[in-house]
């Protein structure tokens, strides 16, 4: 398969960024690397969680536009651009690295949000399917104040990825809506929402016709409430909404979904 993006076009991404901490003392931080199967992932927990670096190793094609500090994949916990999530730090919380036994490659983040609330991500680059990787995102109501009736304020999953486009005048996105109508959606036709019938019917794909790659975006249609797309100078972004509302221990808010790079005939 075609590579989308070449050594010269990518940006250098550190491995390891040195913190300033009180007292004049540095610190180390490097990312968490998950590699199996198609993909390698790097991570920095001390900042949002985000998803730095997104290489499909068969064709060596990095789909992220991102720095440590910005962009990549991001998720928040409300509907306002850069909302709590987005430069917290995260603890990882538990990492599965078991290569002989059939089992998956994963690791678990968490952060406090407030309120009584948490948010957890596991990332899964899974065995029985090492095609893709899967991002399972949950808010959980750990303890909620009393009188508040068990719920706690209006809360929503923005799933945030900012993707690289080699060929921005060749590439696109592609799905089939819930009412089953075709959509191909261009950079000229800037921010656009999808919701209601019109939501992409459990995944959209970009394409980059110019090499005949698409990245494949699945998701349960039940768990999102709306997507976006933006379109940047040369970047995209392809975002999934939860619903905003309040979370109980009873109703946590969850978007879990996955990544996989195909051919396109």
């Amino acid at each position: 398969m075609s590579s989308l993006f070449t050594a010269e076009n990518a940006k250098p991404i550190p491995d390891v960024e040195k913190v300033s901490e009180q007292k004049g003392t540095e610190l180390s931080k490097t990312p968490i690397e998950l590699k199996s199967g198609d993909w390698a992932l790097k991570v920095v927990p001390w900042i949002g969680g985000r998803i730095i670096s997104m290489e499909h190793l068969p064709s060596g094609s990095q789909w992220l536009h991102s720095r440590i500090e910005i962009n990549g994949y991001e998720e928040y916990c409300g509907t306002e651009y850069r909302s709590i999530g987005c430069t917290e730090e995260y603890n990882v919380i538990g990492r599965d690295l078991v290569h002989d036994a059939g089992e998956e490659e994963s690791f678990l983040l968490e952060l406090d949000i407030g309120g009584g609330l948490v948010l957890d991500r596991k990332l899964t680059i899974p065995k029985s399917n090492p095609k893709v990787f899967q991002i399972d995102s949950n808010i959980k109501a750990r303890k909620v104040g009393a009188g508040s009736g068990g719920f706690s304020r209006l809360i929503c999953i923005r799933v945030h990825p900012t993707f690289n486009l080699l060929h921005p005048t060749e590439s696109f996105v592609s799905f089939t809506s819930v009412n089953g109508s075709k959509h191909e959606v261009w950079p000229e036709s800037e921010e656009q929402f999808f919701e209601g019938d019109l939501l992409p019917n459990g995944e959209w794909m970009l394409v980059d016709k110019c090499l005949g790659v698409g990245l494949v975006n699945r998701f349960k249609a039940k768990e999102v409430y709306k997507c976006f797309i933006h379109w940047g100078t040369g970047t995209v972004n392809l975002e999934l909404w939860s619903e905003e509302r309040p979370v109980s221990k009873q109703s946590p808010l969850r978007i879990c979904h996955e990544y996989e790079v195909i051919n396109i005939a």
